[in-house]
């Protein structure tokens, strides 16, 4: 596609190996960052295209490592929500004395059970 500028060349890049078909973005971004981006690059001795390459990649990867470690947490988040909406919760089988229950009531500010509040 040209006019949307993705087009499928054949080109001779490190990152790419020989006579990969690749396609291309044209991005936008601040001027002081295509600067840094490109001193970046010449320092490491990359074309651009090579640098936002392997830069890419290494972000995705960070990513999917990240999204791997968090993943039996999230399994464990998603257990305790349905566990949660079965109404089961720690500490339901503990019965209060009315003393406790009076303690529990003046902090939360509510009338003592079987009061009305005043």
């Amino acid at each position: 596609m040209i006019g949307g500028w993705v087009s499928a060349t054949v080109r001779n890049t490190g990152c790419y190996g020989w006579s990969v078909a690749v396609k291309r973005f044209s991005i936008s971004m601040a001027g002081e960052i295509h600067d840094r981006i490109k001193k970046y690059a010449d320092d490491a001795g990359l074309d651009v295209s090579t640098y936002l390459t392997i830069a890419a990649q290494a972000q995705m990867d960070q990513q999917d490592r990240v999204k791997e470690f968090l993943q039996p947490f999230e399994a464990a988040r998603l257990k305790a929500e349905e566990e949660a909406g079965t109404g089961t919760w720690a500490g339901d089988d503990i019965v209060l004395t009315s003393e406790e229950q009076a303690e529990v009531d003046a902090i939360l500010g509510r009338a003592p059970r079987g009061r009305a509040a005043a």
